[in-house]
């Protein structure tokens, strides 16, 4: 059985990155991830000036 989840990572590098983030995170809080879709991109500007990449992935894990 699995669980879905959403999660946002982030990276100043780029979206790819970011996704990466967001799932070494859980497996390094012993999730067992299976698969992942991208639900959403975006990126931040703080004065004017580049901030990061942000993606929103739903996360499918072993329960």
């Amino acid at each position: 059985m699995f669980q879905m989840i959403e999660v946002v990572g982030v990276s100043e590098k780029g979206f790819s990155e970011a996704v990466k983030f967001a799932i070494e995170e859980l497996i390094a809080q012993g999730k067992k991830v299976h698969f992942f879709e991208v639900i959403q991109q975006r990126g931040a500007v703080r004065e004017n000036k580049f901030k990061e990449f942000q993606v929103t992935i739903k996360v499918a894990f072993e329960m």
